[in-house]
């Protein structure tokens, strides 16, 4: 029987990234274990979600600060490999991806923000909001272990993006569940958000890549 031979895009800074990602959750282990395990099975525990909604927490705090990085890297990381894996001409290092992906998440954290208090809805849509952003770090908790296994064994792209998207698909539900008061109160605005805010970004991401 023959060997199936991989070829993996590189391994020196892969293997780093990684690295960087299991530093920081050792991190988050031994500063605060409870909201890591919080997180990692958020969507099964909607208490969680909803008691730290209402602490409202700084996003400032060094758990957060080192989560969203974790969560960055990521997501990033992901990204970066599936459009090498499907895209020959794609020949950008991951640094251009990590910066592409931070100024991406950034720009929509601000816009968000200025929509949210122009608005003045801040109390209507905190636990809305802060549900879509507890969901994506337990995305990206979940998601790092299975990275690795992709990287280092035989999963095949395949299974990589029917991951990804069943998790996504859980987060619409939970959300929209966890929301449908205030969803289905005003779905005519939550279908303009989701357009613009998720769908749109989405799209130029795409175009940006396809180029």
């Amino acid at each position: 029987m023959e060997l199936i031979e991989r070829n993996f895009i590189s391994t020196d800074w892969i293997t780093l990234t990684f690295l960087a990602g299991l530093v920081m959750i050792a991190l988050m282990k031994l500063y605060k274990p409870q909201l890591l395990l919080g997180y990692s099975i958020a969507f099964f525990s909607q208490g969680f979600i909803e008691s730290r909604s209402d602490k409202n927490p700084s996003i400032f705090t060094v758990f957060h600060v080192l989560i969203f990085l974790f969560s960055l890297l990521v997501f990033s990381l992901t990204l970066h490999l599936l459009i090498s894996n499907f895209m020959v001409s794609y020949n950008f290092s991951y640094l251009y991806t990590l910066a592409f992906t931070t100024l991406f998440i950034m720009l929509k954290y601000i816009l968000v923000k200025l929509i949210v208090i122009t608005l003045k809805i801040e109390e209507i849509t905190r636990y809305f909001l802060f549900s879509k952003t507890g969901y994506l770090y337990a995305i990206s908790l979940w998601l790092y272990p299975i990275l690795v296994l992709y990287q280092y064994s035989y999963f095949n792209d395949t299974f990589l993006i029917i991951y990804i998207l069943l998790l996504l698909a859980f987060r619409v539900f939970l959300i929209t569940k966890n929301n449908k008061k205030l969803i289905f109160n005003h779905f005519f605005y939550f279908i303009l958000y989701f357009c613009t805010l998720e769908l749109a970004p989405l799209l130029i991401i795409y175009k940006t890549t396809t180029i």
